[in-house]
């Protein structure tokens, strides 16, 4: 994975709507898939976002969960792989249509509106929840510049 393709870029697009709220807690993953290759239907339905957890690449010891912080993620996968990401919350709101697809451990994001650099994110299936971890950036300390991050997220179905 690579800084420069941020996983979901609506997290990257809206980081500067959040410049009061900064230096919070910990983070944590583990564990693999148990889903087949390129398959995307284990996503398929509604999906919450339980939790968007960003961490500083350059400073783990930052932490912001965006839903905590009142942000609310939706998500809707159809069996094609297309699915739209909504992102609501302090005073702002983003959408986005992507084509979604499974190249082993990853889930590969191939955004068409509005189009974006493809971005891949790690995935884990933990019960009924869905655990994404993928690179992106974000405005830390709210001084209007991105910087270097990892977003954690677990998907709970609606």
């Amino acid at each position: 994975m690579s800084p420069k393709r941020p996983f979901f870029p609506w997290i990257r697009l809206r980081s500067y709507a959040l410049p009061g709220l900064a230096l919070i807690g910990a983070l944590a993953c583990g564990g693999g898939p148990t889903e087949p290759l390129l398959n995307p239907s284990f996503m398929v339905g509604e999906w919450l976002a339980d939790s968007l957890v960003m961490t500083s690449s350059t400073n783990p010891e930052t932490v912001l969960d965006l839903a905590a912080a009142g942000a609310v993620f939706t998500l809707s996968v159809q069996p094609s792989g297309r699915y739209t990401a909504i992102l609501t919350g302090f005073g702002q709101s983003s959408s986005e249509a992507v084509k979604l697809t499974v190249d082993g451990d990853q889930v590969v994001l191939m955004p068409e509106s509005p189009p974006a650099p493809e971005s891949r994110a790690v995935w884990e299936r933990l019960g009924e929840s869905v655990v994404l971890v993928g690179d992106s950036d974000f405005d830390f300390n709210g001084d209007g510049t991105n910087e270097a991050a990892s977003l954690r997220q677990v998907l709970i179905p609606k």
